[in-house]
């Protein structure tokens, strides 16, 4: 149950919208430090660590405390959770954990006008403004009444995406994120913080993830970007 957690808090997501300029400057590669908190009933916990992009799809999450642990994914949501204090390695195969569903990819690729959500199999219904906010509701390609997300609203702010919501089947939120303290790397505007809602039934939680000290491409050298898990790790599937 500890390691469903911590894969959870560790995977944690075109028309009429405002100009978006593309980045001139390439980023192949960011590294940041992140501090994740998360509060759920009367349970508080802090996450710390550091995350590696890589442009080509991979990804990769180390987290030193409460504990330490590796955790890599990739574009097609292979996920890899390696403890090496016990040396085991619990592995997973979902779009959902795709490195590609991650703000790093959105933000990289130019993905800031709908947040990935055509490349998820949504279409924009609607689109509309309010004062200087963009509005724009979203709902999937080909009904599908088994889907849990039927309609999601996406807010833009000077061009720059600020908050998004889930909704079910029946017109409740099931999920809340807020972007926000955007930073500059090079010319590309990124959000150095998120919080997340996550509903269920009566019961929510909350998780606030703060990103700093950004290095960019040569400056991100992090033996984590190539990091390597043993080949003799004992495999556990979940």
């Amino acid at each position: 149950m500890k390691k469903l957690t911590c894969l959870g808090i560790a995977l944690l997501v075109i028309v009429v919208l405002p100009a978006f300029k593309p980045a001139s400057y390439v980023i192949d590669r960011i590294y940041a430090e992140l501090e994740t908190r998360q509060l759920k009933g009367d349970k508080y916990v802090t996450f710390k660590g550091e995350i590696c992009y890589d442009g080509n799809g991979d990804m990769t999450m180390h987290y030193s405390h409460p504990r330490n642990y590796v955790l890599l994914s990739n574009k097609t949501g292979e996920v890899k959770m390696y403890d090496p204090g016990a040396n085991t390695v619990a592995l997973t195969q979902s779009t959902l954990f795709s490195s590609h569903t991650s703000q790093f990819y959105y933000f990289c690729a130019g993905k800031m006008a709908d947040m990935g959500l055509s490349e998820l199999g949504y279409v924009q219904e609607k689109v509309y403004a309010e004062k200087d906010l963009i509005i724009s509701l979203w709902k999937p390609k080909a009904p599908d009444k088994k889907k849990q997300v039927q309609q999601v609203k996406l807010v833009h702010q000077n061009g720059n995406p600020i908050y998004m919501h889930y909704q079910n089947g029946a017109g409740a939120i099931i999920r809340k994120v807020y972007y926000y303290a955007f930073t500059t790397l090079e010319d590309m505007s990124f959000p150095s913080t998120t919080t997340e809602i996550a509903y269920e039934g009566k019961d929510s939680a909350v998780t606030k993830t703060v990103y700093r000290n950004f290095k960019l491409n040569q400056q991100a050298n992090s033996p984590y970007f190539t990091y390597k898990i043993p080949a003799n790790a004992k495999i556990q599937r979940f």
